[in-house]
């Protein structure tokens, strides 16, 4: 290859390392629009994806509406519409998931509301680790006290006789 088709091969790859940079470095206002949505008002599509992002597809695929990538889902597809339809109208993002949890039940948030029975589920995962921690500093104690304990005892056991190590030093000199 010439000199000249290297730098323009270099300068090609310069163009597109440059174009994906500012592509992935837009503002917010860009990266805001949503592929499952057609609003178009970066604020719109901003709501869009906090509600749909607080919202469990119901085809038992256990993702957020706004990424539920089945093909023609039966379930996240209405449910994008009809919030596109209601932010269109002007309802708050609160009253939009409030729709679908009195239309679905509680099953449809992504996150229980922390009241009632539902607190159990943001309380236990810090219940259990304290639990865990308590554990393993009993057993650090536990194991730290039996070093000690086997320490103190190798410590206080009785030393060699005087006499007997005069005869085992004079018994290896004497092989010298």
């Amino acid at each position: 290859m010439t000199p000249a088709g290297k730098r323009i091969r270099g300068a090609a790859a310069l163009a597109v390392f440059a174009a994906a940079l500012a592509i992935t470095s837009s503002p917010g206002g860009a990266n805001a629009q949503s592929a499952k949505t057609t609003l178009v008002d970066p604020a719109q599509a901003e709501a869009f994806n906090r509600v749909s992002n607080r919202l469990i597809c119901q085809c038992s695929c256990q993702m957020v509406v706004r990424v539920c990538n089945h093909q023609n889902c039966p379930s996240a597809i209405p449910i994008r519409r009809e919030i596109e339809r209601q932010i269109l109208d002007g309802t708050g993002e609160d009253e939009i998931v409030q729709s679908f949890v009195d239309e679905y039940g509680l099953k449809v948030l992504s996150s229980p509301p922390a009241e009632g029975f539902n607190l159990a589920v943001w309380v236990m995962p810090g219940f259990a680790l304290l639990v865990g921690l308590g554990i393993v500093l009993y057993l650090a104690a536990t194991w730290a006290g039996r070093r000690r304990t086997a320490s103190a005892t190798a410590a206080s056991a009785p030393g060699l006789d005087p006499e007997a190590r005069r005869r085992i030093e004079e018994a290896l000199s004497k092989k010298d």
